[in-house]
């Protein structure tokens, strides 16, 4: 406990934060542990009882004891969380912000700080800095936790529903080879390929490759099966066979698994890579998604804060009322657009319109605001 009230004490001084920085720091945390237990776990909760049924009759097919099925839905949700924690971070901010301004607001201790000569700006600069190391945090998650989390998700998700490791990968897929992949079943846990049909056609010539229970070679870059890889090739001079020691391919392990993962759980590397593989629009919005979905947290405090700033009680809902429409209608305008990006808009114009058209508009609010 010391040593983190120290880290603590150390950021402040660094930050120049005085006493009553420090005790806007002290009601915004309050407010936001609160706000944070309340979705994370309402967020759980409803996933649970929404897949309890399937867990359950899983157990009773395969046999598995109620304390292992307790233990493996403990560990898929264990997993699962830092996914949960980037979905709800932004709203997390908001509505802690807010409701510990309200709350100051309400015990009329903004007037007496404003009446002492600081700005509202001043007021309220511990709030922005915690926002953008929630920010940090996000970026931080969203790069190294939660990809490396999915994949142990994925396996437990489908032991659980199925009783097996395996993911089904339900789409197909093209290498930079020309290689078209289907069929593809895959153990993140195990490491192994269980299946996959590999096919390419150059002209009047077919190739084709059957991998049963293959390993990936990270050094050789390619597929490796017990007793060598199988190419079948078809062209008009007749039928021919060969096998290889490793079978060469841009199609990683994690770009397979990538295909059934949420958008949180892929890294930066993943996106860039999935989106020069494929060319699907759905990974070039996603890439950019990935810096302008974090960048929320800053970003809706900016549309709501200047309406909770109301000094007359009497508006302080009213006011709240406007900001949880903007707070609304930003991520509804978002989601449009970037469904959209994924077949007809320009990705960039599809993940960057919102925040940019909203962050005009909440610095022009928060610039109004009465000080």
């Amino acid at each position: 406990m010391s040593a983190a009230h120290g880290v603590l004490a150390t950021v402040a001084a660094l930050l120049r934060f005085d006493r009553l920085d420090r005790y806007v720091v002290r009601y915004l945390a309050g407010s936001l542990l609160v706000v944070f237990v309340f979705f994370f776990g309402f967020f759980m909760v409803i996933d649970l009882f929404a897949n309890a049924d399937e867990f359950v009759e899983n157990a009773r097919k395969t046999g598995i004891p109620v304390r292992r099925m307790a233990a493996l839905v403990a560990g898929y949700y264990l997993f699962k969380s830092p996914s949960v924690f980037l979905q709800v971070a932004p709203f997390v901010t908001v509505i802690g912000a807010v409701v510990a301004v309200a709350r100051m607001n309400r015990q009329n201790e903004v007037v007496p700080v404003l009446m002492s000569g600081r700005s509202v700006f001043r007021l309220l600069r511990p709030v922005f800095v915690c926002a953008g190391g929630l920010t940090l945090f996000m970026l931080f998650v969203q790069e190294y936790v939660a990809p490396a989390a999915s994949d142990q998700r994925l396996a437990n998700w489908s032991f659980l529903r199925r009783g097996e490791t395996f993911t089904e990968i339900r789409a197909q897929l093209t290498d930079a080879d020309g290689y078209h992949w289907a069929r593809m079943r895959y153990d993140a846990i195990g490491g192994v390929l269980e299946r996959a049909s590999v096919r390419r056609i150059e002209g009047d010539r077919l190739e084709r490759i059957e991998l049963e229970k293959a390993r990936w070679d990270a050094v050789r870059r390619g597929w490796t099966m017990e007793g060598g890889v199988r190419v079948v090739v078809d062209d008009a001079t007749g039928h021919r066979e060969r096998v290889l020691d490793v079978f060469p391919t841009s199609l990683t392990p994690r770009q397979i698994t990538a295909q059934e993962k949420e958008p949180f759980d892929l890294s930066f590397a993943e996106l860039g890579a999935l989106s020069g593989l494929t060319g699907q629009g759905r990974f070039q919005v996603l890439l950019h998604y990935h810096v302008t979905f974090p960048l929320t947290n800053l970003l809706l405090l900016l549309l709501s804060i200047p309406f909770v700033l109301r000094y007359d009680r009497q508006r302080v809902m009213h006011g709240l009322a406007i900001a949880f429409f903007l707070c609304v209608a930003y991520f509804g305008v978002d989601s449009a657009l970037r469904t959209l990006g994924e077949h007809k808009l320009h990705p960039v114009l599809a993940a960057w319109f919102a925040p940019l058209f909203f962050g005009a508009l909440g610095i022009s609010l928060f610039d109004g605001t009465r000080t």
